[in-house]
């Protein structure tokens, strides 16, 4: 297989590419499009002059290289430096941020770190569970997970040894405000203004408020970020889509048409991963000082050499063909300004001039920005999108014994029964013993306890995994392989964003009451923690309006306007509004003609605290769990289950109350400042106390463990990649007297298609599913200080 480039004397040359995989991929994205003007037709990005004919090959290029280039950072992060071990983060120093992100605290959030409430007071405030002083640039240990901590791990409600608002989560940008780019890829300059991060009096990386989730297999995800704020629609300039559009007149794009410039905007569907990538770069806490713009990333990276100080592999799957021989960066024809002209059409950066865009106009400005500098947001989102749809992992043990034994699940026993009977798992195609077909006992066991009642199916009294990460029907021809998250959906199939579930609590009145209520799909509450330490889905977006699609929905159903309508025309028979199993129907429902308009002050709303179903895929490669990181081993996320979450039959504040910590007021509506006694439930019923064995959690996590591809534990094609500097806290120094604590670090080396072999095979990843697993150090442990 081979393709024709454009090299800069105008010749052709001939690169060729690494072998196609022979076999047919079992897990396919799906595809992007562009709306035509009779709001039907779907158009490609190349139909809809988005990309040049060959514009998608090129777009692979330029997106891995933004995707592992250091230089696009104000102080040397790249988008990988969050996402390089198994598309996570794997770093167990400096790694701890504070409760951002909690309501009750105020406006700021929490600034403090450490236990706010231990019941027996046997973990003072402001302490990791493990008894150390929780700081900056602290160093986690086994002993401080789980964060929170009971005094019996299988009683959701025996007293609290310590609970905390604090995150396990990734390390970016030291606190600065931005001053000016400079050239040759180098640092920006900026004013540095430590506040909350610091070693001692110097400045120290900031700490993202949520646990970094992995970017393999996010092609799948209707929309992206823990919280479902990246859009599905990418506008070409920001995250939310056309709330952006909306809200935002300077939230625009320049288009060159017909010799003039003008403002306009794209709206791409299927494009979550667009939408997520265009965050990072500008964000103060994650790459960037604070007030940096897309434009001025954009002016920095078209004066400098694309990954000028990583080296890159000479087999590397996809920048290989385009790298210098002497390792480093890729050859001067193929800079970033070459590479967006291979790859998109000329409107968005042929326009001559400079300009800057205010209060909704285009004005010329000598000391303004290019036309590409200015779209640069857009060059990066689709780039950046391409690469990572490359990054799907479909090649597991699971998938393998899956289509060869296409397994049934009965359940011998009383489905209602607390613990459950061991399921039996059969195989359709012979032979009918599972371990024919390449699992253990064990493993077998896990499947039929991860689905248990039936594939697929989630039993009413003993609930399955599969009801949130389902599993493919195995009677489909050709057979469908799973992606293991209802928030995920594949080429070919719809995506209904709202599903209705059902709630059994004593919110209000205080009696125990089976009823339904609205949330996004596959955004689910836990009841991990207490609502108000992160609303997750229940936020805002900048502009004032509900994240979640489901309060859309309901607006609409209400007779309210909608900024960013959900699509849902008939909510008595959209399947996903009609549960089986006990759900109550919406008022007026069945019907066969327009129910009544939705009384808002009495419909229950499950969003508040709801964080998106991650997949299980390679869930052994990437520890600490859940949107807080709150758990550093998978059996001890399994115990959680099997106890039915952490929610309480008291809420924080109120410790006689009746409601629990996952609600907010009666109908899961209500401020979080109105924490009382008649606080509803917004857990899912089927998180329930299920008493799991020992024998059953074990084999859970066997089971879990083989949706591990081996390709990505040794960075094989298409995970290879450049080299990276991976920074992993800090020395208490200072040797250039620049306000800032001196960076630790090791060099992750450039790996090619064959993923790491020989002297390097140190660098695979154990499938542990344990943070602290011997192996896990090889991609954390410091050997630089600077």
């Amino acid at each position: 297989m081979s393709e024709e480039t454009d090299d800069v004397d105008g010749e052709a040359t001939e690169i060729t590419s690494p072998p196609p995989v022979v076999r047919p991929p079992r897990l396919v994205p799906p595809r992007e499009y562009v709306l035509a003007s009779d709001n039907t037709t779907r158009l490609s990005l190349e139909d809809a002059a988005i990309f040049k004919p060959n514009g998608r090959a090129w777009a692979k290029v330029l997106g891995k290289a933004l995707f592992w280039d250091q230089q696009s950072g104000s102080d040397g992060n790249a988008c990988a430096s969050c996402h390089f071990s198994a598309g996570a983060d794997p770093r167990v120093t400096n790694q701890l941020s504070p409760g951002i992100n909690d309501v009750t605290a105020g406006p700021g959030g929490d600034r403090g770190f450490g236990s706010t409430r231990s019941d027996d007071g046997a973990i003072a405030a402001g302490y990791m569970p493990s008894g150390a002083l929780a700081t900056a640039n602290y160093t986690l240990t086994p002993a401080d997970f789980p964060l929170l901590t009971l005094t019996d791990k299988h009683d959701r409600n025996s007293p609290i040894r310590t609970n905390t608002n604090d995150v396990i989560s990734s390390q970016g940008s030291f606190e600065a405000l931005f001053e000016r780019v400079r050239i040759a890829g180098q640092p920006d300059k900026c004013d540095l203004a430590p506040d909350v991060f610091k070693v001692g009096h110097k400045g120290a990386r900031q700490v993202e408020p949520r646990n970094t989730p992995t970017t393999i297999n996010a092609a799948f995800f209707h929309s992206n970020f823990w919280d479902g704020r990246a859009n599905n629609t990418f506008n070409g300039v920001g995250v939310f889509g056309m709330r952006d559009i909306n809200g935002d007149p300077n939230k625009r794009l320049v288009v060159f048409e017909g010799g003039r410039p003008r403002l306009g905007y794209i709206a791409v569907k299927n494009a979550s991963l667009a939408s997520q990538s265009v965050a990072p770069p500008t964000s103060a806490a994650e790459m960037s000082c604070n007030g940096r713009t897309f434009a001025d990333v954009g002016r920095k990276l078209l004066y400098t050499f694309p990954l000028l100080h990583q080296k890159i592999d000479r087999n590397d799957s996809i920048l290989g063909p385009y790298a210098n021989a002497w390792g480093y960066g890729l050859k001067v024809q193929y800079g970033y300004s070459e590479l967006i002209k291979k790859t998109f059409d000329p409107k968005y950066w042929a326009a001559p001039g400079r300009y800057r865009i205010v209060n909704g106009q285009l004005v010329p400005d000598r000391t303004g920005y290019t036309q590409m500098e200015l779209n640069f947001s857009m060059f990066w989102g689709i780039s950046i999108m391409m690469y990572e749809q490359t990054l799907i992992s479909d090649d597991s043990r699971f998938d393998q014994w899956f289509e060869s034994c296409r397994p049934v699940v009965s359940n011998p026993g009383d489905p209602l029964a607390v613990p459950i009977a061991n399921p039996v798992v059969t195989c359709q195609n012979p032979p009918a013993d599972p371990t024919a077909h390449g699992f253990t006992a064990q493993e077998a066991l896990g499947f039929g306890l991860f689905n248990n009642g039936g594939v697929g199916i989630r039993n009413p009294g003993n609930p399955a995994c599969s009801g949130c990460h389902p599993v493919t029907n195995v009677n489909a021809n050709p057979l469908v392989f799973p992606t293991f998250s209802e928030a995920a959906f594949q080429e070919g199939q719809t995506f209904v964003p709202v599903e209705r579930s059902r709630i059994d609590d004593p919110g209000f009145p205080q009696e125990f009451v089976i009823e339904g209520g609205e949330h996004d799909r596959g955004f689910f509450n836990l009841g991990l923690r207490p609502v108000g330490f992160d609303l997750g889905n229940g936020g805002n977006d900048p502009y004032g309006n509900p994240l979640s699609t489901s309060r859309m929905f309901l607006y609409e159903q209400a007779g309210l306007p909608a900024v960013d309508p959900s699509g849902i025309v008939d909510r008595c028979n959209t399947p996903t509004l009609v549960e089986p199993g006990g759900t109550p129907p919406f008022p007026g429902c069945p019907s066969t003609t327009a129910p009544p308009p939705l009384d808002l002050a009495v419909e229950r709303n499950l969003v508040d605290g709801t964080f998106k179903a991650p997949s299980i895929r390679n869930i052994g490669l990437t520890p600490p769990y859940f949107h807080y990181g709150g758990y550093s081993t998978l059996r001890s996320v399994v115990e959680v289950y099997a106890r039915g979450g952490s929610k309480r039959n008291h809420i924080e504040n109120v410790p006689t109350g009746t409601g629990d910590w996952s609600g907010t007021g009666p109908y899961g509506n209500g401020a979080v400042t109105e924490l009382g006694t008649d606080v509803g439930t917004n857990v899912d019923f089927f998180i329930r106390d299920i008493k799991s064995t020992d024998e059953q959690i074990d084999a859970l996590v066997a089971f879990m463990l083989t949706a591990t591809d081996h390709r990505v534990q040794c960075d094989m094609a298409p995970f290879d990649h450049p080299s990276l500097r991976v920074l992993v806290g800090h020395d208490r120094t200072d040797r250039n007297r620049d306000g800032k604590a001196d960076d630790l670090s090791f060099e992750l080396p450039a790996v090619g298609a064959g993923g790491y072999q020989g002297a390097k095979a140190k660098y695979c990843l154990p499938n542990a599913g344990d943070l602290f697993a011997p192996g896990m150090d090889a991609r954390r442990t410091a050997t630089d200080c600077d």
